[in-house]
């Protein structure tokens, strides 16, 4: 179903509706919709209710303009209207890769609107991320014995970027040439089959999944401030670690044990300067524990809300 923010359609669920306590789930990518949370989101819902949705511009939300202007801020700013229209008190959120430095960037903006913060595999300094997946992917990538692909491996892996922005093109580049796509989605325990069979595509038409594209490209635009400021937006390409550092909620940080995305560096960081921090390590777990290893992900998730 579809909420309407600023006359902006956004696409969103609600299981367990019958509960006063609620879980946002905010998706990664960007521009990778909330599909593969449904099945997690169903069972999370036998205690909580569970609030997910395609941020705008993304899958089955309303897709942006050309000419439109977007930003990290301006997706907080909805999430909270969003939370208002829902007639939320404060919820819990949840945010996955990418939505983890929104669900940072959101309970640093707005702390008395959440209860507690629960951080999956989160991506908080981009270019970190980026040599860190760029290594994970070194042999696949020599074994193709492609010269230019090995070329962009190693620029990732040695470059210290100037322009930010241009190490979100070199990782997208260096992904399109992995041929093994258990190492392109960074799954451990389980097959891309399997994945794949976690999400149910039937209302999904060819024409939502470029849309993301666009959201990606409005991210990474340098734009003044609405109020023509010059103030520096929030980029996605920022370090969002030291927003952790006032944040006052409790944090739960899930890590899987080879996921490549949120690094040893940025993990301690997170353990060593998070006011509040409990993490849990998935063992048989990449990028996606609430998919390789579900019930586990629930109980904790349970655990950590104080449903179990």
């Amino acid at each position: 179903m579809f909420i309407d923010i600023w006359g902006k359609k956004i696409w969103y669920e609600i299981y367990g509706t019958e509960f006063n306590d609620t879980l946002l789930y905010l998706h990664g990518g960007p521009g990778a919709s909330c599909l593969d949370f449904a099945n997690q989101a169903k069972a999370l819902s036998e205690k909580i209710k569970v609030v997910t949705f395609d941020q705008l511009g993304v899958m089955r939300s309303e897709a942006i303009a050309e000419n439109e202007s977007y930003s990290m801020e301006y997706q907080i700013e909805m999430i909270e209207e969003m939370r208002k229209l829902l007639g939320i008190e404060k919820w819990s959120i949840l945010g996955h890769s990418y939505g983890g430095m929104l669900a940072v960037l959101y309970a640093h903006t707005y702390p008395n609107s959440i209860h507690k913060v629960i951080l999956e595999c989160p991506s908080l300094c981009f270019e970190d991320s980026a040599k860190s997946i760029a290594e994970y992917l070194s042999e696949h990538i020599r074994s193709l014995n492609n010269d230019q692909a090995v070329e962009l491996c190693e620029k990732i892996k040695f470059t210290d970027y100037q322009d930010k922005a241009e190490v979100v093109w070199d990782l997208s580049s260096l992904l399109g040439y992995v041929t093994d796509m258990e190492l392109r989605f960074y799954l451990h325990g389980i097959s891309f089959d399997e994945y794949q069979m976690s999400m149910d595509t039937t209302d999904i038409t060819d024409e939502m999944w470029p849309k993301g594209e666009r959201h990606l490209m409005k991210l990474l635009e340098t734009q003044p401030m609405p109020d023509g400021s010059l103030r520096k937006r929030v980029m996605m390409t920022d370090n969002f670690l030291p927003m952790l550092i006032k944040i006052t909620a409790p944090i739960l940080l899930i890590n899987g044990r080879y996921d490549p995305a949120c690094t040893k560096d940025q993990i301690a960081y997170i353990m060593s300067n998070a006011q509040n921090v409990t993490q849990v390590i998935f063992e048989d777990s990449a990028h996606f524990p609430r998919i390789e290893e579900a019930k586990k992900y629930t109980d904790t998730i349970w655990s950590f809300l104080d449903y179990a």
